[in-house]
């Protein structure tokens, strides 16, 4: 039998130790005692509280490809901490006809033995909230003593964090730009120009990058700066949200009770009444109703400059007598990242790309050819073809039980139990067998679409003319669409998902292209490319100085 070691620290001082290589010894001596053949050693350095680990995820995805007969971990928390990643864990090795195994503890592959792995899957996961109860009081205690909890991670820009004192101290080439910052938007430049020249100065940030936008508006917003530090202003707590599978961290103001002042933890680089009128004008009403666009711009996110790849967002001037649609790094203060496109009119570029989706989608060819195509291409052959070789290994299964039995090597109760096992995974695979088959059935008769598709691409092609600016939103979400746009012409590219449900992985891709894209274009096996040129008409766009 196939064997997958499976091998997991949770830091890397464990890794650097010996507790890989005491698992790792362990787990050769079981699969070899064992007999079986070892045909992949998996490490993870990370916690067990998650199913987001590469080592995992390898694993997950040797099941899924039928690599393996055993999946071997030196014990059940090495495998996870969570019982409900061990219940999925579980079940895919179920599917995939694996077997879980484990060096330090023995269980049977019954309801029995899985109660017993999710009350162990619960022990670890009960003592792991533990270990986060420890660790947030110690925090805690930390931050009444006078010292800064964290100690650890990048620190904050304009200090310097002293390990001896648990305490932060003024950085001399750091400090002086964090006052820079709050001086300068206190009188009136914006958020966007204080980053532009920051980069145009050479400055670099804590990690040496380049500064951004979000990076100045969290300095400003930062009360640390005026000498007030106080811990647990904010906790985080894993969620589950609408069509997501796994749980995700979300992080969530605390009450004001619960936050504790560290006294003299950060020395102060600016003065409160600095931080406050700082706070004001973030604040201002007026200031936010001047961020407000004066129209919407329904191809907002799906457009890409065609010089340099970068989005388009939308811009108007004249107090939004005209609109256009611009490259993000137009008006970047460095010279060598500053882009030399055109800025596009809305009223010639929208017009175009709605002309465009019409065509492309009461085009009778296009259709029909989607139709021929996947009219004999299920899509299933491999995953038919999987569940026959399943098929195949049960019969195995149930005439070594029988020989089993018959040896007298095997009680009837057991031989009944295990039968029954089987007789359940062969209703499934049967189950999956027929509607697979079924899929592979021919589809709809093009020679039909001919004579109905018409009336039906008549109807889309008025509908996405008429389509106001919120559907045009919509239907430019709906196909995926991505519009790489230059000043005279623009290629347009959607996906149109098939209407089965479940295959996700067929798409038809629809082209609309320009000639200068023409002939370098390489459709992938997977799309079926449909070309049209783009009239644009007379009008022609201007970039405004």
């Amino acid at each position: 039998m196939r064997a997958i070691i499976y091998l997991r620290v949770s830091t890397d001082m464990q890794e650097r130790g010996t507790s890989l290589e005491t698992q790792e010894r362990e787990c050769i001596e079981h699969a070899e005692y064992a007999g079986w053949s070892v045909v992949r050693i998996i490490r993870d350095v990370a916690s067990g509280a998650s199913l987001d680990r590469p080592g995992i995820g390898e694993v997950r995805r040797a099941l899924r490809d039928g690599a393996c007969d055993v999946v071997l971990a030196h014990a059940l928390d090495r495998l996870s901490r969570n019982q409900n990643h061990v219940g999925v864990l579980l079940d895919e090795a179920e599917q995939a006809d694996v077997r879980l195994e484990l060096v330090t503890e023995d269980f049977e592959q019954t309801a029995i033995g899985k109660f017993i792995l999710a009350a162990r899957a619960f022990v670890a996961e009960v003592e792991r909230e533990k270990i986060v109860e420890r660790t947030v009081r110690g925090k805690q205690e930390r931050a009444r003593s006078g010292r800064l909890p964290q100690a650890t991670g990048k620190g904050c820009y304009g200090y310097t964090y002293v390990p001896e004192t648990g305490r932060r101290e003024l950085n001399p080439e750091q400090a002086p730009i964090v006052a820079r910052i709050f001086e300068e938007f206190v009188r009136g430049k914006g958020v966007s120009r204080i980053t532009d020249e920051l980069n145009a100065d050479g400055i670099p940030t804590f990690t040496g990058t380049h500064w951004y936008a979000i990076t100045v508006h969290r300095i400003l917003r930062n009360e640390t700066y005026t000498g007030r530090t106080v811990f647990g202003k904010t906790g985080t707590k894993m969620v589950r949200r609408p069509g997501r599978q796994r749980r995700v961290r979300e992080v969530f103001k605390r009450p004001e009770s619960e936050h504790i002042e560290i006294d003299g933890a950060s020395p102060p680089i600016v003065s409160s009444e600095l931080f406050g009128r700082a706070q004001a004008r973030l604040d201002d009403p007026e200031r936010h109703a001047q961020k407000r666009p004066s129209r919407t711009y329904p191809l907002r996110g799906r457009l890409r400059c065609h010089l340099c790849g970068a989005s388009m967002s939308g811009h108007a001037v004249h107090r939004g007598r005209y609109s256009y649609y611009r490259c993000t790094r137009l008006y970047r203060s460095t010279q060598g990242e500053r882009c030399a496109s055109r800025m596009v009119r809305t009223e010639v570029l929208e017009p175009a790309v709605q002309q465009a989706l019409s065509k492309l989608l009461s085009d009778p060819a296009m259709a029909i050819e989607m139709a021929e195509a996947l009219r004999f291409d299920s899509g299933n052959d491999a995953r038919l073809a999987e569940v026959e070789r399943k098929l195949g290994k049960l019969e195995e299964d149930e005439s070594r039980l029988a020989d089993l039995y018959i040896d007298g090597k095997m009680k009837k109760s057991l031989l009944d139990e295990k039968s029954a096992a089987l007789a359940t995974r062969r209703v499934a695979l049967e189950r999956e067998r027929a509607r697979l088959l079924a899929e592979a059935e021919p589809g709809c008769d093009p020679e039909v679409l001919r004579q109905r598709m018409p009336r039906a691409l008549a109807f889309i092609s008025e509908w996405v003319q008429r389509a106001d600016e919120d559907e045009l939103v919509l239907l430019a979400h709906a196909l995926e669409a991505r519009i790489q746009v230059a000043p005279d012409e623009a290629q347009i590219r959607v996906e149109v998902p098939l209407i089965e449900p479940g295959m996700t992985r067929d798409f038809v891709t629809i082209e609309q292209t320009s000639a200068w894209t023409f002939n370098n274009h390489k459709p992938e096996s997977s799309y079926v490319p449909f070309r049209r040129t783009i009239t644009r008409g007379d009008a022609s766009p201007t970039r405004e100085q």
